[in-house]
C-alpha cells in the first residue's frame, strides 16, 4: 500500500514563522505535493556481480533514492544512491548474500513512502568455461553444454533455494548427467569459444535438448537464437516440445565456420528458453538447407487469416510449412499446412472470430529445415475488420484513427502476454514488448491504402532510441516517412506524410537493455 504525505500542518506554519522563514516560502512548498512511491520494481541480476533496479517514472519526482539490505525489511535509513533516472545498476556485490531493495521518489516537497520491497535477488557467480575442446565422434565433434561459458542468467529464489542454470538430468548423454537450463533467462547465453574445424565451409550445428510444459503450459515450440563468431545467424531457431525433461530431441541449423577456432553461442530470446540443453555437435555439411523465410505478415478475414512471406534467400526450398497456435510459442509441432516451394502465401480457414492466433513459417528441402520466420499474431473479425478497425459492435475510433483494432504483427514478442495486438487495442493498460535484441519491428495492417498524416508512439519504459516509421502498399516494399537516432521515449506525436496499407515502427537501437515496448501504436489519416 502506497501512502502519500500532503500539505503542511498549522503547527509547521507557526514554527516556520517563529524561526523567521517567510510564509511565501511556505506557500511555495505547499504548491507541490510529496510524490507517490514508485511501483513495480524490477530487478535483473548480472553475472558481473551487479543487480539493476528499474521502476516506472513517478509524476512530480525530481530524483529517486535507492535503499538496500541483505534481509527482508532491513534496507535501513540511509540510501545507497540517488539518481534522476528510473533505473540504477548496483555494482560490486557478492554472489553470497540475498539482496533486498526499496526505492523512494523525491521532489522539493519531500520524500515519498517507500516502494514495496522487491523479490530478493543475488548475482550469479561470474561465468567460467567455454574453452573445453570438443570430443571427436565420427566426422564431427561433440561439446558438452555443462562445459560452456554461461552468462546473462537472472537467477531467482525458489522454495528450496536458488534456481540453478546447471542441473542433473537422467536422460543426459553428458558426463555426470549434467545439462544447462536456459529457461526463465531472457538474456541467458551459452557460449563455446573453442570450436575448431579443419577447413572453412558449411557445418551443421545440432543441439540435443528436452523440455515439457513446466511453468509455461501451452508453449509447444520454444525458440532460441544462434550467434557464430559474434554474428547473429537467427533469433528463431525452432525447438519443438519433447514432452518430458528427460526425453531428448534434436534441432539443427547450418552455419559457415572458419578454419581454426570459432565461437558458437546459443542465446535466449524470451523467458520460454529450453529447460534442458545437453550437447552441441558440429559436423561438416554436404549440402545446403534453406534460409528462413522472412517478413511474415497476416491479414485478418472473417473466420480466416491470410499469410504472406518473403521467400527463402537461399537453399532452394521444396516446400514451406505453416504452424499455428493460440499463444506465443504455442504453435503445435505439426504444421497446419504445407505449400510448395514456389508459393509464399496461405489462407487459413475455419477459424474463430475474435480469437487471437499466432503463426510462423519455415522452409524445408531434402537436407533439412530452416530457421523459423518471425512470429505474427492476428485476430479474425466479422467482415474482415473494416478500415476503422475493431470487431463488429465495438467502440468507434477517434476521428482519423485508422489503426485501432486492426491486425498487428511483430518481429517478436517478449512473452505470450505482450503480443502485437496489445499496441492497437485502444488501452494503455496493455502493451507489446519485443525480444531484447536489435532490430525489431511492429506493424499494423490498415486493410486498405490510406493517406497517412500522423503517427503516435506511446512508449512503455523500454523505448526505441533509433527507429523509423515506414509505410508500405504491399507489406514488402517500405518507404520511410520518419527517422530518428535520438528518441527519448514517452509519447511521441509525429507529423508524417505518406500513403500505405501497412505502417510499421522499425527499431534499430534500443534505448534500454530491454526490448521495444509500446503501450499504443496509433496511425491517423484519411
Amino acid at each position: 500500500m502506497t501512502t502519500t504525505r500532503r500539505g503542511i500542518t498549522r503547527a509547521c506554519i507557526v514554527l516556520l514563522a517563529l524561526t523567521g522563514i517567510g510564509l511565501g516560502a511556505t506557500h511555495a512548498a505547499m504548491a507541490a505535493d510529496v510524490p507517490n512511491a514508485p511501483e513495480e520494481l524490477e530487478l535483473v541480476a548480472g553475472s558481473d556481480l551487479s543487480i539493476t533496479i528499474e521502476w516506472p517514472a513517478v509524476a512530480g519526482a525530481t530524483s529517486y533514492r535507492i535503499y538496500r539490505g541483505t534481509a527482508s525489511g532491513a534496507e535501513g535509513n540511509t540510501p545507497i544512491a540517488t539518481t534522476t533516472d528510473t533505473e540504477y545498476k548496483d555494482n560490486n556485490l557478492s554472489s553470497t548474500p540475498i539482496y533486498f531493495y526499496q526505492v523512494t521518489a523525491v521532489n522539493a516537497a519531500g520524500e515519498s513512502a517507500r516502494s514495496d520491497e522487491d523479490a530478493s535477488k543475488t548475482p550469479p557467480p561470474i561465468g567460467t568455461g567455454g574453452n573445453v575442446a570438443g570430443v571427436t565422434v565420427g566426422a564431427g565433434k561433440v561439446y558438452y553444454c555443462k562445459d560452456a561459458l554461461l552468462g546473462g542468467f537472472d537467477w531467482f529464489q525458489t522454495l528450496s533455494g536458488w534456481f540453478p542454470s546447471v542441473l542433473g538430468s537422467s536422460g543426459s548423454d553428458s558426463p555426470g548427467d549434467r545439462v544447462v537450463d536456459m529457461a526463465y533467462a531472457e538474456e541467458g547465453t551459452m557460449t563455446f569459444n573453442n570450436v575448431v574445424v579443419p577447413t572453412t565451409g558449411l557445418y551443421t550445428v545440432d543441439w540435443r535438448y528436452a523440455f515439457q510444459g513446466g511453468l509455461f503450459p501451452g508453449v509447444n515450440n520454444r525458440q532460441m537464437g544462434l550467434k557464430v563468431n559474434g554474428v547473429v545467424i537467427t533469433s528463431t531457431q525452432s525447438f519443438p516440445i519433447t514432452g518430458s525433461f528427460d526425453v531428448y530431441g534434436h534441432s539443427a541449423l547450418q552455419v559457415r565456420l572458419n578454419a581454426g577456432v570459432n565461437s558458437i553461442q546459443q542465446f535466449a530470446v524470451s523467458d520460454h528458453g529450453l529447460s534442458r540443453v545437453d550437447l552441441m555437435t558440429v559436423t561438416p555439411a554436404t549440402a545446403s538447407s534453406p534460409a528462413g523465410p522472412t517478413n511474415l505478415r497476416a491479414t485478418a478475414g472473417s473466420t480466416s487469416v491470410t499469410l504472406n512471406w518473403n521467400a527463402s534467400a537461399s537453399g532452394n526450398p521444396t516446400s514451406y510449412r505453416v504452424y499455428r497456435g493460440t499463444k506465443s510459442d504455442g504453435e503445435v509441432p505439426t504444421p497446419v499446412a504445407t505449400v510448395g516451394g514456389g508459393t509464399t502465401t496461405f489462407t487459413d480457414t475455419g477459424l474463430q472470430n475474435n480469437k487471437l492466433y499466432f503463426y510462423f513459417v519455415d522452409a524445408v528441402n531434402a537436407v533439412g529445415g530452416s530457421p523459423n520466420s518471425n512470429e505474427v499474431s492476428v485476430t479474425p473479425v466479422a467482415g474482415g475488420g473494416g478500415p476503422s478497425g475493431g470487431p463488429s459492435g465495438g467502440p468507434s475510433n477517434p476521428p482519423g484513427l485508422l489503426s485501432q483494432g486492426r491486425p498487428a504483427t511483430a518481429s517478436s514478442v517478449e512473452n505470450g502476454g505482450l503480443v502485437a495486438a496489445n499496441a492497437v487495442d485502444g488501452s494503455t493498460t496493455t502493451r507489446w514488448s519485443s525480444a531484447f535484441s536489435d532490430p525489431q519491428w511492429l506493424q499494423v495492417d490498415l486493410g486498405a491504402s490510406h493517406p497517412i498524416n500522423r503517427v503516435v508512439l506511446n512508449w512503455q519504459n523500454a523505448y526505441g532510441k533509433a527507429f523509423q516509421v515506414q509505410t508500405s502498399l504491399d507489406g514488402t516494399n517500405w518507404t520511410t516517412v520518419y527517422t530518428t537516432t535520438t528518441g527519448t521515449g514517452g509519447v511521441q506525436n509525429l507529423a508524417v506524410t505518406g500513403t500505405g496499407r501497412y505502417v510499421r515502427m522499425y527499431g534499430t537501437q534500443r534505448g534500454t537493455q530491454y526490448g521495444y515496448s509500446l503501450l499504443e501504436f496509433q496511425v491517423y489519416g484519411t
